[in-house]
């Protein structure tokens, strides 16, 4: 029989501006297997009762690959055309299904397709190549379509009667592609807000885009897509009515691994901006109290209007100041009719800035974005007392230390590090099941149009966040263009605050 591969965004709907043929290296073939099935079961095509791939029977053949692709040197899913298999002992009987892998190496010697819809493998890298599988969708008998139909006429007795009549299968990627579209010269977003320094100088303050990365993300996908052809995916409830589109052989939803495979951990630290990354399917349902929806966190730094100087924001009380020495000195202030040191218990001396430092919030508490003051190496040496009713009562450091931790806590973002954060959007319309979501061969385009705020700020660059946060009573905005690419498109404009 002949095989021709197709891969999904290069050859349907192309010139309707909704599709994208991607990176050269996201086309690429480095392995193709085609799996046979007879009713969903394996159906042995390569065995001839003494010798074998594997141990035993087994229902695959490999594609040969013709490295046609001369420009780029790799072979694109596009240039498998009426590629011939044979089909060894198959007795009179013929597969009913065909399915095919590519950038998949088989490590079992036969697979039902049942064993497929349960894979989940990573999606795929440059190295080994991005996985693909079969379009799934329903068709209009309303079965789902795991794998591409077979029958006696795509088999042929010889290679020229089996190039006469090819089977088609449509392939798509298994996972998905985010990626942030600013460029160097669109990264640099007034806030809307200004700081008074030190000296009485307003300063205009910036945000400055430097890198991002993804949080309830799904490393992998099934290998087969799984979708749901019943009524629980129509309706106003849903989205979109045409999330099965059988006439192009695709579907733009699919049911994901479950929520406990979310990655749910983020930091601020960075080595450069980062392209684009890969990731299984998301379509996990949403509450308020069970966040599971995709986000992209935009790792960002205060600035002043050259783009390079950071302003060191922080706040206290409601108030906004520069730089990490004022709050304390602030707050030295605040508390220095209370607290005193003294070494002979005869001549007292208020807290001072120097006495006290800021200490960041254990990253699996809520509000996590917050610190708390402490005594400071110097507070340590010291012996304390708090002054009230007319006295001085003699208090450990480790009571003081208490005492502090009760204070107002502040906000301090060091060296203007901060972050703001907007859920990935898919298809659906607002406020729908589907508004949001990751569905394998799409890409997610997040073009930034502006930032409101100083967003959510970082004290310890290196600690764990385990849930992006909003600081309460302090405004944060991201407005945000996401296109959607199918290698598909589809435009977004939103606003989070």
């Amino acid at each position: 029989m002949a095989v021709t591969l197709a891969a999904e965004d290069l050859n349907t709907k192309a010139d309707d501006g909704k599709y994208a043929e991607g990176l050269a290296e996201e086309r690429a073939v480095k392995s193709a297997y085609v799996l046979f099935f007879r009713d969903g079961k394996p159906f042995y095509v390569n065995y001839d009762g003494q010798t074998s791939t594997n141990a035993g029977p087994n229902n695959y053949l490999k594609v040969a690959l013709t490295n046609a692709d001369t420009q780029n040197g790799m072979n694109n899913v596009s240039d498998i055309k009426n590629s011939v298999l044979i089909l060894k002992n198959y007795k009179g009987e013929y597969p009913n299904q065909i399915l095919a892998l590519i950038n998949w190496t088989p490590t079992l010697a036969e697979y039902s397709l049942e064993d497929l819809r349960a894979n989940t493998p990573l999606p795929g890298d440059n190295e080994k190549g991005y996985m693909m599988s079969n379009a799934v969708y329903v068709d209009a008998a309303g079965q789902v379509i795991y794998a591409t139909p077979l029958t006696i006429a795509n088999i042929g007795k010889t290679p020229e009667a089996a190039e006469a009549n090819p089977v088609t299968i449509h392939v798509e990627r298994v996972g998905a592609k985010v990626q942030l579209v600013n460029d160097e010269n669109n990264r640099l977003f007034p806030v809307g807000k200004t700081v008074v320094d030190k000296d009485g100088n307003e300063i205009p303050v910036y945000a400055k885009i430097l890198d991002w990365e993804l949080y309830n993300d799904i490393d992998r996908s099934y290998l087969v897509k799984n979708i749901d052809a019943h009524a629980t995916w129509t309706g106003d409830e849903f989205g979109f009515t045409n999330w099965n589109d059988r006439d192009w052989y695709r579907s733009y939803w699919a049911t994901s691994l479950g929520a406990e495979k979310l990655n749910k951990s983020f930091t601020w630290e960075h080595t450069g901006m980062t392209p684009r990354v890969y990731v299984g399917e998301n379509t996990n349902s949403w509450t308020e109290a069970d966040d599971t929806r995709t986000k992209m966190i935009v790792k960002a730094q205060l600035v002043q209007s050259d783009g390079t100087t950071p302003v060191e924001v922080v706040n206290w009380y409601g108030k906004d100041y520069v730089t990490k020495d004022y709050l304390l000195n602030v707050v030295a202030n605040t508390l220095n009719n209370t607290y005193y040191s003294s070494a002979d218990a005869s001549t007292f001396t208020g807290i001072l800035p120097a006495d006290l430092q800021c200490v960041a919030r254990n990253a699996n508490e809520e509000k996590a974005y917050q610190v708390y003051f402490q005594l400071s190496d110097n507070g340590d040496d010291k012996k304390w007392y708090k002054y009230e009713n007319d006295k001085y009562s003699e208090i450990t450091v480790a009571e003081l230390n208490v005492a502090l931790a009760k204070v107002e806590p502040a906000l301090v973002y060091t060296s203007g590090m901060t972050y703001y954060w907007t859920d990935i959007k898919h298809l659906g319309k607002k406020g729908s099941d589907t508004e949001f979501g990751i569905v394998r061969n799409h890409v997610y385009n997040v073009n930034i149009t502006k930032i409101e705020g100083y967003g959510t700020p970082v004290y310890e660059p290196t600690m764990d966040f385990i849930k992006p946060e909003k600081p309460v009573d302090v405004v944060t905005y991201v407005a945000a263009q996401i296109n959607i690419l199918s290698w598909r498109l589809v435009d977004h404009d939103y606003e989070l605050n």
